[in-house]
């Protein structure tokens, strides 16, 4: 079993939407789950930054 771990850096306050709510499609993560990877576990993580938030995803493939 292999295992990678992707931490993501996401603005969640951009200044030039309007109504506050997006989703974002995170590609690095795409391009593993294509590939045949699958999550094993997604941490969020407090930043000391207010329009930041981190998400590390765990990987796993067999």
């Amino acid at each position: 079993m292999a295992q990678k771990v992707i931490t993501v850096n996401i603005n969640v306050y951009e200044q030039t939407v309007n109504n506050r709510h997006s989703a974002y499609e995170i590609k690095d993560v795409n391009k593993y789950l294509d590939e045949g990877w699958t999550i094993k576990e997604c941490i969020h993580s407090a930043t000391s930054a207010p329009n930041w938030t981190n998400i590390t995803f765990i990987l796993e493939k067999l």
